[in-house]
Parts: C-alpha cells; structure tokens; sequence
C-alpha cells in the first residue's frame, strides 16, 4: 500500500500542475476571469454528475476487476485526462495551421507531459486487478481526444480558436474534482500520508520543469 499511496499522490500533484499552472492559467490568460470560473465550475460538475452515476458496486463493471473503488477512480481519470486532451489537441491544430514548426514542437512538448498522464489513468485499472494490456488500453484511450482534437483544429482554424478558452478551463475543473475528491483522500487513507505527500510533490514538481523546460 506505501507503493500505491505513493503513486497516488504522485498522479495529484501531476494533475494539480496541469490544471492550475497549465490550463487554468491559458483559460484565464485567452477568455478572462468570467471564462475561466465557470468553465472550472462546469467541469466540476461535470465530473460530480459522472461519479455520482458511475456503478458503485460490481454493476457494470467488469468481471476481471476485484477492486470497484479502484475501477470507479479508474474511469474518473480516464474521463478528466480525456477532457484534458482535447483542448491540448486544439491547441496543436490551431498551431500547426499558423506554423507548422510551432505545431511539431508542441505535439513534441505534450508527448512528453503525456507520459505521466498515461501512468495516472493505468495505475487504479491495475490496481483494480486488469491485466497489464487492458490498463494499458485504458491509458491509451484516454489520449485519443487528442489527435482527433488536433485535427478539427488545423481544419477549422478560425471556428476552434474562440473555443479554446471554456474547453481549457472546463477540463482543468474537472481534474481539480478528481484530485479533491477521489486521489488526496484516498492515497492519505491507508497510514502512509507522507509517502502520498512525497508524491504529490514530486509530480507537481515533474510537471513544473517540463512546462518550464519545454
């Protein structure tokens, strides 16, 4: 459990960085306050609405998993990290079609943040008792949005672009719920509150430097 607590918490502070430091901060920065709270407010609805509805026993989820807690966390990350693609593969598009160069280098940029993503939305499925390919799978799907994103951005420019700004701050709400209230409780439930803290921080820091760095 001091493994997994610690895995936890380094997925919150991975996705703190991301959706404050990063998409909040666009939100704000391109559609002004007004924007950039009620998109956070709307994504955490969003997100609250999905995990009220989600099977809280073994209904509808898969006879493989031994863990529903885990699976039902499991699906939370997927949806915010799927929603939190989507504005990035926008971003692409619209990019590549004004400079193809500045596009590359931000597709090149998001790989790389998208790495400890993908172990975030992987770990509760294992956790959950998948096979290592379903996890897998599930890490996978949640980084589709983004090349299909990217590609309705490069094709439709100019009605994307006002997009941007609600699509940022929605998906950055509804990874502040996933943290609030389904990581941070869960990885400090166990006895092992400084390992998922250790975690937390080290992934928020993982984070910084790439945004910094690239």
């Amino acid at each position: 459990m001091r493994t997994y607590d610690t895995l936890l918490g380094f997925a919150a502070g991975v996705m703190t960085a991301i959706a404050t430091l990063g998409l909040v901060h666009e939100a704000l920065s391109r559609g002004g306050t007004l924007v950039a709270v009620l998109g956070v407010a709307a994504g955490a609805t969003a997100l609250f609405l999905l995990d009220r509805f989600l099977p809280h026993e073994h209904r509808g989820i898969p006879t493989a998993c031994i863990n529903p807690i885990a699976y039902r966390r499991g699906v939370l990350l997927f949806t915010a990290l799927f929603l939190h693609n989507v504005p990035e593969g926008l971003a692409i598009g619209t990019s590549y079609a004004a400079a193809p160069r500045l596009g590359v280098l931000l597709a090149v940029a998001i790989a790389l943040h998208n790495i400890p993503e993908g172990m975030a939305v992987a770990g509760p499925f294992r956790a959950c008792g998948l096979s290592r390919w379903q996890s897998l799978a599930w890490a996978v799907g949640s980084g589709l949005s983004e090349p299909l994103a990217a590609l309705l951005g490069a094709l439709f420019v100019s009605l994307v672009q006002p997009l941007l700004p609600v699509s940022l701050a929605f998906a950055g709400g509804a990874m502040l719920y996933v943290v609030s209230d389904e990581l941070i409780p869960e990885s400090h439930s166990h006895g092992f509150e400084h390992q998922a803290t250790f975690g937390f921080v080290v992934g928020f820091l993982l984070l910084l430097l790439l945004m910094r760095m690239l």
